[in-house]
């Protein structure tokens, strides 16, 4: 099943929160206001501060906050600061090759597919996903479909 980790989660409610706040935020506020493990989350903040996607302020009216306006922040960066490269299969990781890479009849297909996904999470920012009214068309309205494809089988994404 493909699904987004907890800490793809939880770095995507942090930085959320960031959005709609103003002023650094703390682990503690953040971890408070939504739920989240303090100790998990304070790892997930330094990861995003080390990819570059939230900046640090030390003292005591210290915390965190967003590197980039919010509509500059795409999912697909915060998943691969998080997580690292995002990938359907493992023939595109650094793992190795597939054993059955040379007679393989769906790694074409496959690839095509990853590069959709990793094309409409980087469509998303998260900006996007602070607005109560977010949802995007996935298909040819969007560009993510080749001629031949049938864009009236692809679904509306709402949240």
């Amino acid at each position: 099943m493909l699904q987004l980790s907890k800490k793809v989660d939880y770095a995507l409610m942090a930085l959320m929160d960031l959005a709609e706040r103003e002023g650094p935020r703390s682990t503690r506020e953040i971890a408070v206001d939504h739920g989240l493990p303090q100790d998990l989350l304070a790892k997930i903040l330094q990861k995003l501060a080390k990819g570059g996607l939230v900046v640090s302020h030390q003292g005591t009216k210290g915390g965190y906050q967003l590197a980039f306006p919010a509509d500059a922040i795409h999912v697909v960066r915060v998943i691969e600061v998080v997580e690292g490269p995002l990938s359907l299969t493992r023939c595109w990781t650094d793992l190795g090759a597939c054993d059955q890479l040379e007679t393989c009849n769906i790694k074409s297909p496959l690839q095509r597919l990853n590069d959709h996904v990793l094309l409409t999470l980087s469509q998303v920012t998260i900006a996007a996903m602070c607005d109560d009214d977010f949802h995007f068309l996935v298909g040819a309205e969007r560009g993510l479909l080749s001629s031949g494809s049938d864009a009236n089988s692809l679904p509306v994404i709402q949240s």
